[in-house]
């Protein structure tokens, strides 16, 4: 049975319990998935219904977010000051770098579960003992006996640092949503859309979360890479740290993390489709900030990620100091503690190859070949 759209959105208005958004900026987005879904035929059984579920959700979070605004108008009105935005292709270290700063009591990272849930934020305090936060933690808890070898390539867990795609997909313009399954014409668009009102709704969310547990805002999403003339333009005072890596070995890395995951959503690994679209993609992950970073040179760090699994520390402290933060005892012991805690891995290795997926770097070299010039982080080692 096709996925509708009246059917998604009379499933989140029941999850919700919350009248539908305010604005309908969400209907595009949610309406080219749709149409997408229904050319190509893609989906297999078990994927529709996971897909129909992931936009049932977004939605109601959506309701659920507008709904805790118009009975709390004035949380509206605090600013998001110096939010700090870690970007790059994807596979780069992002992840590393924000749960480091997630270590730092000073600063404030958006969970997992809280990106998943819309409504009331976790009271002050409660943002790992929230009933909600418990809940993703006992799935967790499941998934990963179920199935171990599930973290290997990327893990997060309820009560850490997760991507605002999450949010962005309250909107429907989410780069996560192109990457599912074969949404040929979504994924276009998703790369030139105006992206204003998703970010407008992001920042609304992170305004209601920090009312009840404030803290410096430190988030993580390597696609802010593709809209980062946006971010700057929500976030004005905004600080970003782009990570760099070898992008031939980032490329091998990403395309094998999602390769393995489509077939969890679609009849087939979809190979056809990810050599059409994702090199382009991940190609825009570093011209775009390159382009912006030659216009704000002060507003953006360059992360390099051999040297970040050379000496965390080290980097962390010069990050720290570009900014102009402190750096505090609790700075440094809740870091130390998380590296003791995550060794590079924990979950196991993930292995990977350009080769796997049908890539050769010779033909992915003209996608990079100006960041290279400006970054040279390629190896001489075959991805």
């Amino acid at each position: 049975m096709a996925l509708t759209f009246d059917e998604i959105v009379t499933a989140a208005r029941e999850k919700s319990a919350a009248p539908d958004p305010a604005s309908d900026s969400w209907r595009e987005g949610l309406e080219i998935l749709l149409k997408d879904h229904a050319q190509t035929g893609s989906l297999s059984e078990r994927g529709e219904g996971i897909i129909k579920n992931r936009y049932v959700e977004a939605l109601a979070g959506r309701m659920q977010v507008d709904e805790f605004a118009r009975h709390n108008p004035a949380v509206f009105q605090v600013p998001v000051k110096r939010p700090v935005f870690i970007l790059g292709m994807p596979r780069t270290g992002t992840t590393v770098a924000s749960y480091l700063m997630a270590a730092d009591p000073a600063n404030r990272s958006m969970l997992r579960w809280e990106a998943y849930q819309g409504g009331a934020p976790a009271a002050p305090g409660a943002l790992k003992s929230d009933p909600r936060c418990l809940a993703e933690l006992a799935k967790d808890e499941a998934m990963l006996k179920a199935n171990p070898g599930i973290a290997a390539a990327h893990w997060e867990p309820g009560d850490g640092p997760t991507e605002c795609v999450h949010l962005l997909a309250q909107d429907f313009r989410s780069l996560m949503l192109a990457v599912l399954a074969e949404t040929p014409t979504y994924h276009d668009w998703i790369l030139f859309t105006n992206m204003a009102s998703a970010f407008a709704h992001r920042k609304r969310v992170l305004q209601a979360l920090q009312s009840t547990n404030g803290g410096r805002w430190v988030l993580k999403m390597p696609s802010d890479a593709l809209f980062i003339r946006q971010l700057f333009k929500t976030f004005p005072d905004a600080k970003v740290i782009w990570t760099h890596r070898d992008p031939y070995a980032t490329f091998a890395s990403s395309i094998n993390m999602r390769g393995k995951s489509r077939p969890i959503f679609n009849k087939d690994a979809g190979l056809a489709y990810m050599r059409r679209f994702f090199p382009l993609q991940l190609a825009l992950h570093v011209a775009r900030p390159l382009e912006v970073a030659a216009e704000r040179p002060g507003d953006i760090y360059n992360l390099y990620y051999d040297d970040m699994l050379a000496d965390p520390l080290v980097q962390m402290k010069k990050i720290y100091a570009w900014l102009g933060d402190d750096w505090t005892g609790a700075t440094q012991n809740g870091m130390e503690t998380w590296l003791r805690e995550n060794p590079q891995g924990r979950y196991g290795v993930h292995k990977y190859s350009l080769a796997e997926w049908g890539f050769t770097k010779q033909e992915l070299e003209p996608y990079f070949s100006d960041y290279l010039r400006t970054h040279p982080v390629a190896t001489a080692k075959e991805a």
